[in-house]
């Protein structure tokens, strides 16, 4: 019984390979995303360097939203059923893992016989991991950018939609728990779209080159850590008191709005080159110089006012409180439970970790100067 029990469970996380669903979702996904990128209206972003300024069209909030609503057009119409994405999503993922394989084998093909690439090659392990190139593009479209806003943040808010069917379907309602987590997860996908161009300037989007990490995380690990908390809720029918539910969605919504708050402050400072009003005064900062790999002569603008005067890294802090809200929503369940929102947590400990070496070697004694202007990291008055 035992060995029975442990096939059929094997069975069930890990799905067919001849689910047809899954593979008709994926396929119309990936072309109604890309069929609204080249069809639906842009809006102009700057995306900020210390070098010069440059202009990306974005359209992944009207997209994102299209996608939602055609998505529950369908279902109403009978099309298919509400919950097909819940139902399939094992399927789904393991998909886009073979899709990822797909676009790695042609990323390095593309780099191996392309025209255009004589100068890049993936020569090493390490190469193929973390990649070689920042913006690799197909037919004019950033692959990084797409499959990060396009398809990890459309596939995500219809799992949101799909798991509150689900549990409408299976169990005749919908808990508090699992509205107030849906809840506060689509406002977090639908600020990432609003203000795509946040994204676009964050340092993980202008540096990290596009390997086999990157687009294996937006494709496959991601999405399972997104929809981790909401599964389990609308699988156990999870639900907390309406007072409970409400403060957990005051502490989302605080801390999303607080990260907004924080990564825009930065930008409008950095684009208006320090010449901005911060609390009504000027702003703090360090002209921070270091040298490009060209040689040449380069500087960035250190905040240390506002939100920045606090800590360091004050989005990290907050991003992280942001998922420990979309946890919370699960009550006192085991730790195997919040196991997403623990591995966010440590991810972006990491990250600070990393930015800190990198900020030090690339600035050397002007970061010496800011740290000792903000001596914290990340918690005021504690590390």
């Amino acid at each position: 019984m035992k060995v029975v029990f442990g096939r059929s469970f094997l069975l069930h996380v890990i799905p067919p390979i001849t689910d047809i669903i899954a593979w008709k979702f994926l396929a119309i996904l990936f072309s109604v995303q890309l069929i609204f990128h080249w069809v639906l209206p842009h809006d102009d972003v700057i995306v900020l360097s210390s070098i010069k300024e440059y202009r990306r069209a974005v359209n992944g909030f009207s997209s994102c939203l299209l996608l939602c609503l055609l998505y529950l057009m369908g279902s109403g119409l009978g099309l298919y059923r509400g919950d097909t994405v819940f139902i399939h999503f094992n399927a789904i993922v393991l998909y886009l893992a073979l899709i990822c394989a797909c676009i790695m084998t042609t990323l390095v093909l593309t780099y191996r016989f392309g025209e255009d690439y004589n100068m890049i090659s993936v020569t090493t392990l390490s190469d193929f991991f973390f990649g070689v190139e920042i913006h690799p593009k197909v037919l004019d479209i950033d692959i990084k950018h797409f499959l990060r806003s396009r398809i990890t943040f459309g596939l995500w808010p219809l799992f949101v939609i799909s798991a509150l069917f689900y549990q409408r379907n299976a169990y005749g309602q919908i808990s508090m728990s699992l509205l107030g987590c849906s809840f506060v997860q689509m406002t977090y996908i639908m600020k990432f779209h609003w203000n795509e161009y946040l994204h676009l300037n964050a340092l993980d989007s202008r540096r990290a080159n596009c390997g086999f990490y990157r687009v294996w995380g937006d494709l496959v690990f991601y999405p399972i850590i997104y929809s981790s908390p909401l599964a389990i809720i609308a699988y156990s029918r999870k639900t907390l008191s309406i007072l409970t539910n409400a403060i957990y969605v005051i502490i989302g919504l605080f801390a999303i709005y607080t990260t907004t708050a924080i990564d825009k402050q930065k930008y409008d400072f950095r684009r208006s080159k320090g010449m901005i009003k911060i609390g009504g005064v000027d702003p703090f900062f360090i002209t921070a110089k270091y040298r490009l790999d060209t040689g040449d002569s380069a500087a960035n603008l250190l905040l240390g006012s506002g939100y920045w005067s606090s800590c360091r890294h004050p989005n990290y802090l907050f991003e992280s409180i942001t998922f420990m809200s979309f946890s919370l929503f699960q009550g006192f369940a085991p730790a195997l439970c919040h196991l997403p929102a623990i591995f966010i947590t440590g991810f972006l400990f990491v990250r600070l970790l990393s930015d800190e070496s990198r900020c030090l070697a690339k600035y050397g004694q002007y970061w010496i100067q800011y740290c000792n202007k903000v001596p914290y990291r990340v918690l005021p008055g504690i590390y």
